[in-house]
Parts: structure tokens; C-alpha cells; sequence
């Protein structure tokens, strides 16, 4: 691993930077934040969505993210959310750590390692962020590292399958993985073997583990929900991969042309490529999993590139005291060399300025405290109504949490911010008085040629808009039809 410290090291300065000085890439984080402190303040989780919103009180509610926003809602000065955050840019540090040491333990060469490295680096950035998603990357890692363990020891996978339910939903791959493994290592070995028990064990104890949250059999439950739901329709890191992702063309992509040429030339483990084949699959089909596809093609990609090329031969080890000395020496210095670079890009990183890039409409929704009376507010982005869960005054159509709103509501949305037919009769039926849109957007420029002037704007910035509406609908209690009254 001595040259993967230096690609580790330029990484570290980009995601400690992007974690650090640009939070405003995710609109989640403040919806997190705020559940954080409900649990806090209630001692308990909520369990379906409250009057924060206006269009789906009362759904259900899984709220997977809960350990992570209670660490999120802690981290309110600027020291304890540079903690914080500095920890979650460790955890994808951690993650490709740990999938290099894996591909050391198994024989791939320091060069071998690198040049999957960079790549399933590179896989990473466009799913990263302050997001909880994150901070399972490093479980996935060492899930897959402590199930190719031979001895004992691999039953610890199934306690990191049981932390890994109470940080993210992804949990549910663990006894997919560990029963693929299983099936693989049935076949390699040509009957059960005491490898295949025991990776059947753990198999079974991941099922079992998964399960070990406040939601008990609930969490494995939504997300399969998730697998075949058509919400993922609506929301962009669900979309199937294509060639418009950079994260793919430049990162899973290379990985996974590497594993088509060098796999097929080594020694076929079907262990290897059941896991190839899996998550070839599900990278394919949302370019959410491309941060995943790396991390699991590392270790085995590596290794096979070792074996295919006497290129990236592994070097034997050193004889004489000179040599050995020369190899200590690196070990220390390329570490060191790797911390060098990641404070030097850095600080040229938080020095830039993107910094004060405003990519959320945060100042648009800061605008809405101004504002007199309840707002019913509709954001042309889901992401930025985040921004405004729990805020006084203010309740939302749809925002980041996304899951539990029920398809209807979807649907809706989906009328309204691409101005589908009938999108102002939706806007009265739920009463829409208030909306967030990008400048000049379609539905920007509906509002404003609208005849008559229903609607007037509240407030403008270079990127973004806020209008009211000029007399407000308001639905009485029994469920009746809108009626309007002066706003």
C-alpha cells in the first residue's frame, strides 16, 4: 500500500475540503439536523411525517438516518462541525483504506493497488458529501474484508452488519453479500466446506443482524420497499447510469473494463465474480451504487491485475539490510508525503470561490422569516424545502426526506414543476401560497406572465425567486373544496 498513502492523501484534501468548507452540497443535512434535535428533545423517533409538511401529515416514516442526525444536530459550532464532518470525509478515507488493505491481504502488487485505486477514488465523488450514506462505506468495506477471512474472526462481520443497520438502509446488502459469497465459495470449493459454513453462518446472522435497530424488521422491509419503488422515478441518484455521470465514466467504468480483461485470465474464483456480477448489476442500474462498485471491485480487481501483467507482478521481498531499510523508509515517508499533499490542496481547496457558492437557495428560504402568517411552501427543487423543515411558520409540499411521501404527492410535484396540465389547479388544491424557483425556470416565468396577476414576488437573488400568492386559498377542515380569502 506504500503508493496508495499518496492518492489517499490528494483524496483526503478534497473531501476534508468539500466536507468542511462546502456543507451547502446537501439540502439534507438540515432536515437531519432538525429530526437530531426532535429525538433529542422527545426521547423517541419519530415514526410518520408531522405538520412540517402540509401534503402528507401522518404517512409513514422510517427515518433510517436517525444515529447520524443526532450526531448532525450537536455539531452546530464551527468546531464541532468541522468534527464532525472531518469524520464523515474520513469515513470514504476509511472505505478505500480498507478495501486496499483487503486487496494487499490478497496479493495485489502496490502498483496493482494504485491503479484500481485511483479510479474507485474517483467513484466517489459524486455521491459524497455530509451525508449518511457515507458513513456506511467504510461498513461495506469491512463487511466484505472481515467475510474473506478463513478463520474465526469473519463472524465479526456480523456485529459490523448490526452497527451498519442503525447508520443506513444499505445494511440490507449484507446477507445478499454474505449469501453470495456463501453460494460462491460452495461452488469454488465443490461442496460445504468449513469456509462455506462458516460464510453460511454469517450469512444468517447478517439476516438476523440487520434487524438489531429501533426498527427492528421494519428497516430491511422499507428498503426492499425501496428496490422496485416509483418514487426512485423522481429522484436523480436513482436514475440509471449513463454516460453523463463523471463518477462512472471516470471512475467505474475503468474498473469495471480492468475486471472484464484481467479476471477472465487469472484463476476464476465464482466467489469473485458472483460479487462482480451483482454489483455490476446494481451499478448499472442507479448511479447511487457507483461508490459502492468501487469499493467492492477494488480487492478483487488488484489482485487479478497482479496475476494477469508481470508489469504489476508483486516484488519480492527484500534480502540485504539496505533494501529493507529503503522499504521501512517508505512505509513512514509516503504516509507523510500523502499528509503534505492533502494539507497543501486543501487549503487551496477552502481558499476557493466556490466556497460562497449558494447551490441550495438558502438565502431564498432564510427570506421566508419575513414573511407574515403560515406559508404552505412549494420548492421547485425537493432539496431546498429541507431548508425549511421545522422552521416556524413554514410548512412544506415536499422536501428531502422524500421516502415517505406517498406517490400521489409525488405525482403532484411532478405537475407542478414541469408544468403539466392542470399544475395551477394543483397548486389550489393544496394551497400553495408560497414558492421557491431558479430564475427564469419555467415555472419562474409561469408565475410571472400569469393573467390575472395571482402571484407576486417576495424576493430575488442572482439564481433564485420567491413568490406569494396575492389572495390565498385556504382548505377548511372537513376536507372541502378551496375557497380564497385575502392573503
Amino acid at each position: 500500500m506504500k503508493y496508495a498513502w499518496l492518492v489517499i492523501g490528494v483524496l483526503a484534501a478534497q473531501f476534508l475540503a468539500i466536507a468542511i468548507a462546502f456543507p451547502q452540497v446537501d439540502g439534507d443535512l438540515h432536515w437531519q439536523r432538525w429530526l437530531g434535535r426532535t429525538i433529542a428533545e422527545h426521547g423517541a423517533i419519530p415514526r410518520v411525517l408531522g405538520n412540517e409538511t402540509f401534503s402528507a401529515a401522518g404517512a409513514p416514516w422510517t427515518p433510517q438516518e436517525w444515529l447520524f442526525s443526532l450526531a448532525a444536530a450537536h455539531a452546530t459550532g464551527d468546531r464541532s462541525w468541522a468534527l464532525f464532518a472531518g469524520g464523515i470525509a474520513l469515513c470514504a478515507l476509511a472505505a478505500l483504506a480498507i478495501a486496499s488493505w483487503h486487496a494487499e491481504r490478497r496479493g495485489a502488487s502496490p502498483r496493482a493497488i494504485v491503479v484500481c485505486l485511483v479510479p474507485a477514488g474517483l467513484g466517489l465523488f459524486e455521491s459524497f458529501g455530509v451525508r449518511v450514506q457515507v458513513a456506511a462505506w467504510p461498513l461495506l468495506a469491512l463487511f466484505l474484508f472481515l467475510l474473506d477471512l478463513e478463520g474465526p474472526l469473519a463472524f465479526a462481520a456480523i456485529a459490523v452488519a448490526a452497527v451498519w443497520s442503525n447508520v443506513h438502509a444499505s445494511a440490507m446488502l449484507a446477507p445478499i453479500l454474505a449469501s453470495a459469497v456463501a453460494l460462491g465459495t460452495f461452488v469454488d470449493d465443490r461442496g460445504p466446506s468449513l469456509a462455506f459454513r462458516r460464510r453460511a453462518i454469517v450469512a444468517v446472522g447478517s439476516a438476523i443482524a440487520i434487524c438489531a435497530n429501533p426498527f427492528g424488521v421494519g428497516l430491511p422491509l422499507y428498503a426492499l420497499s425501496l428496490f422496485n419503488s416509483s418514487l426512485k422515478s423522481y429522484i436523480v441518484e436513482w436514475d440509471v447510469t449513463n454516460l453523463g455521470n463523471t463518477s462512472f465514466v471516470l471512475g467505474a467504468l475503468p474498473l469495471l473494463a480492468l475486471a472484464c480483461i484481467v479476471v477472465p485470465q487469472t484463476r476464476r474464483s465464482v466467489r469473485d465474480l458472483i460479487l462482480l456480477v451483482v454489483f455490476s448489476y446494481l451499478l448499472l442500474g442507479a448511479a447511487r451504487n457507483i461508490a459502492l462498485f468501487g469499493l467492492v471491485a477494488l480487492p478483487i480487481v488488484a489482485p487479478a491485475l497482479t496475476r494477469a501483467f508481470t508489469f504489476f507482478a508483486s516484488s519480492p521481498p527484500p534480502r540485504d539490510a539496505r533494501a529493507v531499510r529503503a522499504e521501512n523508509i517508505a512505509r513512514i515517508v509516503m504516509p507523510a508525503i500523502g499528509l503534505v499533499l492533502a494539507l497543501v490542496v486543501g487549503i487551496g481547496l477552502v481558499r476557493s470561490a466556490e466556497r460562497t457558492k449558494d447551490t441550495l437557495a438558502a438565502r431564498a428560504i432564510e427570506s421566508l422569516d419575513s414573511l407574515a402568517g403560515e406559508r404552505r411552501l412549494f420548492c421547485a427543487d425537493f432539496a431546498w424545502c429541507g431548508l425549511a423543515v421545522g422552521k416556524p411558520h413554514v410548512r412544506v409540499f415536499l422536501d428531502g426526506r422524500a421516502d415517505p411521501y406517498p406517490l400521489t404527492v409525488w405525482r403532484d410535484f411532478d405537475t407542478i414543476a414541469r408544468l403539466r396540465p392542470a399544475w395551477r389547479d394543483v397548486l389550489a388544491r393544496y394551497a400553495v401560497d408560497t414558492i421557491v424557483v431558479a430564475k427564469d425556470d419555467p415555472l419562474d416565468q409561469a408565475l410571472a406572465l400569469g393573467k390575472p396577476k395571482a402571484w407576486r414576488q417576495s424576493y430575488m437573488d442572482k439564481h433564485y425567486r420567491v413568490w406569494i400568492r396575492q389572495v390565498r386559498s385556504v382548505v377548511d377542515e372537513h376536507g372541502g373544496r378551496a375557497r380564497r380569502s385575502p392573503a
